[in-house]
């Protein structure tokens, strides 16, 4: 019998409670999630799984807190966010940390791969530089307060602050080409970081501002996936848990901006002579394939073949067929700004 994932479950991953550098604790957080219509959320403290050591993790109501952690190495380069692991790791490089997380059972993303900004000294970036590493199970596609932070100069910061949801446009394209490629060699997951702190910060030396609250940063990007059954309390912890990451490391997931609109509901798909393909899938290309896209409002959809646009339509659904090996996933805007991103369907050689 084949195996279908129907049901859509909706979080927010890259979060900082204040056991780190964020400003609420995790129950406090959860609940707030809670009232933004969020299933899951994928917390990620700064160096520690204390708030694990601790019980926290859980359900809160309708929402299901999972703990990870954040490593970086010792010149505050190559963040990784590592989940489904019980103890940190060892190792002050991304060459140790990041096979040690495999090793021990988890799960890793490369974090805000690309941050380049040199405005403020105070906020210097931490890209990701060590490319030759391998093991890592995906990658931060979307980082939104990387891009809220990207475009941040004196003159735009405060209309940044005060219209913060409106600064999210895309993904660096620098990263969606990097994960093409590196999809034609072995699944790289792509999920969406919020990357949340709610910190306060001063202006004008008197002023003191918190930026992007948690209750605004929900309303931004969520990685969306896909699972067999209901995510709900009444599946328990473990399964619940084992659920979202399982799809997680599936690719059955997507990333979508949800200031531009909810995006629950959207689906992408193939459907071959093998039956249907779903998010993630990777197998030989063994003849046609007909990619079927659905989404609950209309848009511009495109659908790419290795980064390269191959079919487009105006609205909420396409179709097409393929007959060639690639990497095949959706993009999907709305407002001349980036809406949803999918992880691929890959067909090889």
């Amino acid at each position: 019998m084949v195996k279908t994932f129907d049901f859509e479950a909706v979080g927010a991953v890259h979060l900082h409670s204040k056991v780190s550098d964020g400003t609420l604790s995790i129950p406090e957080i959860a609940e707030i999630a809670g009232t933004k219509n969020l299933d899951f959320l994928l917390f990620s403290d700064h160096n520690t799984l204390a708030p694990k050591r601790e019980g926290l993790e859980g359900w809160y109501g309708g929402v299901l807190a999972l703990i990870g952690y954040e490593i970086n190495d010792a010149d505050d380069k190559n963040h990784y966010l590592a989940f489904r692991l019980d103890q940190e790791v060892g190792g002050r490089m991304a060459a140790d940390y990041v096979p040690a997380v495999k090793a021990a059972g988890g799960m890793g993303f490369i974090a805000h791969p690309a941050e380049k900004r040199q405005y403020f000294e105070a906020y210097p970036p931490y890209p990701w530089t060590d490319w030759s590493v391998q093991g890592f199970d995906g990658i931060e596609i979307w980082n939104q307060l990387s891009e809220w932070m990207e475009g941040l100069t004196w003159k735009s910061a405060l209309w940044r602050i005060w219209h913060p949801l409106k600064s999210i446009r895309f993904p660096v394209q620098e990263i969606l080409d990097r994960w093409d490629v590196l999809n034609r060699e072995r699944r790289v997951v792509g999920i969406g970081g919020i990357d949340v702190h709610a910190f306060a910060i001063k202006l004008l030396g008197c002023i003191t501002v918190e930026i992007y609250p948690y209750k605004v940063q929900f309303k931004s990007i969520r990685t969306h996936v896909m699972t067999e059954t209901p995510l709900t309390p009444a599946l328990g912890f473990h399964p619940s848990e084992t659920a979202v990451y399982n799809a997680i490391l599936a690719g059955r997931c997507f990333v979508s901006n949800f200031s531009l609109g909810d995006a629950r509901g959207f689906r992408f798909s193939g459907r071959s002579d093998r039956g249907l393909l779903p998010m993630g899938s990777r197998l030989p290309f063994l003849g046609p394939v007909d990619f079927d896209v659905q989404a609950p409002l209309s848009g511009q959809i495109r659908l790419l073949r290795d980064g390269q646009t191959i079919a487009e339509e105006k609205g909420s659904t396409l179709t097409h067929t393929v007959d060639a090996p690639g990497v095949y996933r959706v993009e999907m805007y709305r407002q001349r700004r980036g809406w949803i991103y999918t992880n691929p369907i890959v067909l090889t050689d």
